[in-house]
């Protein structure tokens, strides 16, 4: 592989890098607004942006596989600039998804606390019932 090759392998990785960063924030920003079926085609974007860089990983591989592709020190800097932005981007992703899981972990929360409210006034609603129809049986056989 050329460097030539290997500079445009690069640049598609960080342009994959960019669209699974931009999939992260868009998540985080319209969390309150997304559907359901929202959070599934972005669950599914991502999958598929996953999958192009698993390919990207693989190619990039093959390239660092062959002998003359180490012994350059132009690649090793190229290489090495590659790496930074990829961990960078990674730990922007990380953070994001971890604002993404903490959210939905409050709403989950709020959920089951107005699940528990419910099941408590329906308790309460059941046994006011249940008494008042006691007290109608009462005055109906008098």
């Amino acid at each position: 592989m050329s460097a030539d090759r290997l500079g445009a392998l690069l640049v598609s990785g960080e342009e994959q890098y960019r669209l699974l960063l931009d999939e992260a924030t868009a998540l985080l920003r319209h969390f309150d607004t997304n559907s359901p079926e929202d959070f599934e085609r972005a669950v599914g974007v991502r999958g598929q942006i996953i999958a192009t860089l698993t390919r990207f990983d693989q190619e990039l591989a093959a390239f660092l596989g062959t002998p003359s592709s180490s012994a350059d020190p132009d690649t090793v800097a190229v290489l090495n600039g590659f790496r930074r932005f990829q961990e960078e981007v990674t730990r922007k992703i990380l953070e994001l998804d971890s604002f993404v899981i903490a959210l939905a972990r409050q709403r989950l929360d709020a959920l089951q606390d107005d699940m528990a409210s419910l099941a408590r006034g329906r308790t309460a609603l059941h046994g006011y019932e249940g008494g008042r129809e006691d007290r109608h049986n009462m005055s109906s056989t008098a």
